[in-house]
């Protein structure tokens, strides 16, 4: 980083403003969605260790989600969040 830091006051001032910056990104519904595809694919694991049917709908989300995603972003109908 190119600043000096000297004071904890200068430190929260700084946390702060990352905060705000990256505050759209960490609202954004397509953040929540990967992390439930994650969450989906992870309990899909589990449950087909323990042999138990639901995991195919757990593994049905997840790759419905990454299906449709790809689709909705060449339609351009949502936009890539990191590509200017």
């Amino acid at each position: 980083m190119d600043q000096e830091i000297k004071t904890i006051k200068q430190a929260g001032a700084l946390v702060l403003q990352a905060l705000r910056a990256a505050a759209p990104f960490f609202l954004s519904i397509e953040l929540w969605l990967m992390v439930g595809v994650a969450f989906a694919t992870v309990a899909g694991f589990w449950l087909a260790v323990l042999g138990n049917a639901g995991c195919l709908l757990a593994f049905s989300f997840a790759f419905g989600y990454l299906a449709a995603r790809s689709v909705l972003h060449m339609k351009r109908i949502l936009a890539w969040p990191f590509i200017a």
